[in-house]
């Protein structure tokens, strides 16, 4: 009973910010949702690709810690291996919402709006959404979204919870925040388990 009164307070607020989207702010929210749907496409190949570079290696790591004898060898690569397998893991979930987020343009749209009514200084809001939609799309994308999240402050008394904005809560801090260091981290990743892999490999075939 409690989780559901909570939940219709939740709608009721967001519905009521809804109602206070103008005109100006629908027009850059829709191309902002076109911007973001862009970008989100453009790099989903890519991204994937990335990914999915370290996990021969991370599977060699597994394999050296499973066959090594020695403790520092079994603990190190079984570690690295580990890390890497939960870093990869983490991205490619936050991929696959950031993804699912995009597929209804117009609902992203509509939610972006919301977040300009939802914040302090509308009209700075509005600008920094017109940035956003004057991106070309690509890596781009990533520096529009941390102007974004310095131009969106939510006044006291709004409702913050993440739930309110099922669509537009990906492109908002923390949570782009979260992405993009996982991004760059499963990029940091393929040199460090391409590296590891091959040298404690060459250490186990030493002993």
């Amino acid at each position: 009973m409690g989780i559901g009164r909570t939940g219709r307070r939740v709608n009721a607020a967001v519905g009521g910010f809804a109602s206070r989207v103008d005109g100006q702010t629908e027009v850059a929210a829709a191309r902002a949702a076109q911007a973001l749907r862009l970008g989100v496409r453009l790099l989903r190949w890519p991204s994937l690709g990335i990914m999915v570079v370290s996990w021969p290696f991370l599977v060699g790591l597994a394999i050296v810690s499973l066959l090594a004898d020695d403790t520092w060898l079994t603990v190190v690569a079984g570690l690295i291996a580990l890390v890497g397998a939960a870093l990869s893991g983490a991205f490619a979930w936050r991929r696959s919402r950031s993804i699912a987020a995009v597929e209804d343009e117009q609902q992203l749209a509509t939610e972006l709006g919301i977040a300009v009514a939802m914040s302090d200084d509308v009209g700075e809001a509005r600008l920094v959404l017109g940035q956003l939609a004057g991106t070309a799309g690509g890596p781009r994308v990533f520096s529009r979204l941390k102007a974004l999240g310095r131009g969106f402050g939510l006044g006291p008394g709004v409702l913050q919870d993440a739930a309110d904005l099922p669509r537009a809560r990906w492109f908002f801090p923390p949570k782009v925040g979260t992405t993009v260091t996982l991004f760059f981290g499963v990029l940091w990743l393929v040199p460090v388990s391409f590296v590891s892999c091959l040298l404690l490999a060459i250490a186990l075939a030493a002993r």
